[in-house]
């Protein structure tokens, strides 16, 4: 823990602290909607919702280099959350980074049966092609609806 604390302090960028520091009781709101209210409450976080389609936004190097710093900050504060921060509050939060930075995003909802033949779900948010949010597995999920944001200068 002590470790853990001295690189907090003395190692990590500002930057990181400061979004550890925000997107903690961010992720702790998010957890609460999730659990307290019907999916269409906060589903307009997400984005525009695009029914069922795999896209691609096109993104800048520097926007893209934003959502993975974004990406990574947001998988390093869910490490340290003493409630569930899984893949949809994590999609929740990075969505809500990259709007603040402008930064276009693509949200996707999936689903599976596992060996039980239980149904899974799984979240995950890209930026360009790259998977910042829910990387983990998003491959093995049908994608049953999107929410994209594609930020313009005219906005």
């Amino acid at each position: 823990m002590l470790a853990k604390l001295r690189t907090f302090f003395f190692r990590m960028p500002l930057r990181k602290k400061l979004w550890f520091l925000l997107m903690w009781p961010l992720m702790g709101v998010c957890r609460a909607a999730i659990l307290l209210l019907p999916f269409r409450f906060y589903r307009a976080v997400l984005g525009t919702s695009l029914g069922n389609t795999q896209l691609s936004v096109l993104v800048s190097d520097a926007q893209l280099r934003r959502a993975w710093q974004i990406g990574s900050a947001v998988e390093l504060t869910a490490r340290y959350t003493p409630w569930e921060s899984k893949c949809l509050v994590q999609s929740i939060v990075c969505a809500c980074w990259c709007r603040l930075y402008r930064v276009p995003y693509v949200v996707y909802l999936g689903v599976r049966k596992d060996e039980q033949a239980a149904m899974k779900a799984h979240a995950w948010t890209c930026v360009g092609k790259a998977v910042v949010a829910g990387r983990e597995g998003h491959r093995a999920y049908t994608i049953v609806s999107t929410f994209a944001f594609k930020y313009s200068e005219a906005e």
